[in-house]
């Protein structure tokens, strides 16, 4: 549980101990729903994330390249009403909270809490988040990090999870036609993931370029 100054509780022994969010890191493990075989990711994260943060991380370590808008859904941990985080546009109304706004150990708080992430309202990808274990920071290592996943991403814009199990089946029959193969990304294979291979991207410079189309605008999108 995250506290009001940015400290969270975590219970080791049967003691709860008060540690600053920014000293600890949150395991998860994002499941690509209706996926087989499953595609999967584990990676860590700073306890002091946002969900805004939390998402460059699932779409860099899943391969999705953020064409498109997204949205987390999680039940509060006290009232268990469901809260929604995601991205507006710019200057439309919308009763979500800002996903830049809110820590993520404000609402993961124990093991096994678990949110749905929706990635492009279109295709509908649907993953589930969950949390593994939240642990002690370990200032040697860099985070976040991918300690684990297996198969590849789908490719952008294919459809959605049934017409991406209709192309891998397929694509591994070589019944594709021309052009869906050429329209594939270079190389592709559905069943290859490399965890050690993921990079990372500064989520401040990506908001801001998702904002103003500029990575150098600041980490405020509304400029207060």
């Amino acid at each position: 549980m995250t506290t009001t100054d940015g400290r969270s509780r975590l219970r080791r022994g049967g003691r709860e101990l008060v540690i600053p969010t920014h000293a600890l890191v949150l395991r998860f493990r994002i499941e690509l729903q209706e996926s087989d075989p499953l595609i999967w990711r584990a990676i860590e994260v700073p306890g002091d994330y946002t969900f805004w943060d939390l998402h460059v991380a699932i779409q860099d370590a899943m391969g999705w390249l953020d064409y498109h808008l997204h949205r987390f859904t999680i039940p509060h941990p006290r009232t268990k009403q469901q809260r929604v985080f995601g991205i507006h546009s710019l200057g439309q109304d919308c009763d979500d909270p800002p996903s830049w706004a809110h820590q993520i150990a404000a609402m993961f708080t124990i093991r096994n809490d678990t949110a749905l992430y929706e990635y492009d309202f279109g295709d509908d990808w649907r993953h589930t988040v969950r949390l593994v274990d939240v642990v002690r920071r370990n200032f040697m290592l860099r985070y976040p990090r991918c300690v684990g996943g297996e198969r590849a991403c789908p490719p952008e814009d294919c459809g959605g999870i049934h017409h991406f199990g209709e192309l891998v089946a397929g694509l591994v029959a070589n019944t594709l036609d021309e052009d869906l193969r050429d329209w594939l990304p270079k190389g592709y294979n559905p069943a290859h993931f490399d965890p050690t291979a993921v990079r990372f991207s500064d989520p401040s410079r990506r908001l801001a370029y998702s904002w103003y189309g500029n990575a150098d605008a600041g980490d405020d999108p509304l400029g207060e």
